[in-house]
């Protein structure tokens, strides 16, 4: 039962004074069957007279706030603690078939499960793209679902190639399916319009990964920075968080901060700032193994 200790760093250099700013976070880490956040600080400069919290419609912490300091310099510094059990799959064979999970969503919402629906609709970043089918081309609607997640992860590792100077946050997802490089707040996305495309609720997680990997596991992608993946829900065994860029299910080394329709949703800082002209970005996220506090003493 993995422990870990995040940090994470964020920070706005302005090249102008700005007179006060309002911000919105996601940062916490969510509270889930699989996870438990067991500390957490925010540390905002200058300070935050009003920080307030509150739960969002989705589940997660919002923290909201505002800074009436005139200042050059603005940072939220993000200090988490985690307990994360890996999550079990259930077997493949065992899952429902592409065709049969669609048709069971469907009754699902019909009986009363209407939270669903609002993942299996287009969302502001994620339109639906026809042009999706030639990545679906291959999945075969009378196979179990969990193999053919897996197999649709497989084309991604095949088609795309991961290149952090591919696109910003503003790339349209059509730009990503027509170039075929982007980050993984972009396979996130197109993963969810094929899944969506196949009429399966699908939701855009936000988190983060294990900076340095156990001896004999290779590094995954997006280590370093907050990291994005999808949960598909799949009738009868309820949501499964699978990794488009790194071709794998979640495991405990994937640490859930958000979830939400799409990247709108779960932005991990947002917000405006009353002058202060052009600005530089500057992100830092640590994760590494910490000791369980119920096992210290």
């Amino acid at each position: 039962m993995p422990v870990y200790r995040i940090q994470h760093g964020t920070s706005y250099r302005h090249e102008a004074p700005a007179a006060s700013a309002w911000q919105t976070l996601h940062l916490r880490p969510r509270d889930d069957p699989d996870q438990r956040c067991l500390e957490f600080e925010l540390d905002i400069t200058p300070r935050a007279l009003d920080l307030a919290s509150r739960t969002d419609a989705f589940g997660n912490t919002l923290h909201v706030f505002s800074v009436r300091e005139t200042h050059r310099h603005f940072a939220v510094q993000a200090s988490s603690l985690v307990r994360r059990l890996a999550p079990v799959l259930p077997e493949a064979a065992d899952t429902p078939t592409l065709a049969v999970s669609r048709v069971a969503t469907d009754a699902a919402v019909l009986d009363g499960e209407f939270t669903l629906e609002q993942f299996r609709h287009p969302s502001p970043l994620v339109p639906m793209l026809p042009g999706v089918d030639t990545l679906l081309a291959d999945l075969d609607p009378a196979a179990p679902a969990l193999e053919q997640l897996a197999a649709l992860g497989t084309v991604f590792r095949e088609r795309f190639t991961f290149d952090p100077a591919a696109t910003d946050v503003s790339t349209p997802l059509a730009d990503v399916l027509r170039q075929r490089r982007g980050v993984c707040q972009d396979f996130a996305h197109l993963y969810l319009a094929c899944v969506r495309r196949l009429g399966l609720a699908a939701g855009y997680v936000s988190g983060y990964l294990l900076t340095r990997p156990p001896a004999g596991r290779a590094r995954l992608i997006g280590a370093d920075a907050m990291h994005a993946w999808v949960s598909v829900h799949l009738p009868g065994h309820g949501w499964i968080d699978y990794d488009p860029t790194n071709h794998c299910f979640a495991g405990d080394g994937h640490i859930v901060v958000a979830r939400g329709r799409d990247y709108a949703d779960v932005s991990p800082i947002r917000g405006l700032f009353n002058g202060g002209g052009r600005h530089a970005l500057f992100l830092g996220v640590t994760v590494e193994p910490a000791e369980d506090p119920a096992e210290v003493g």
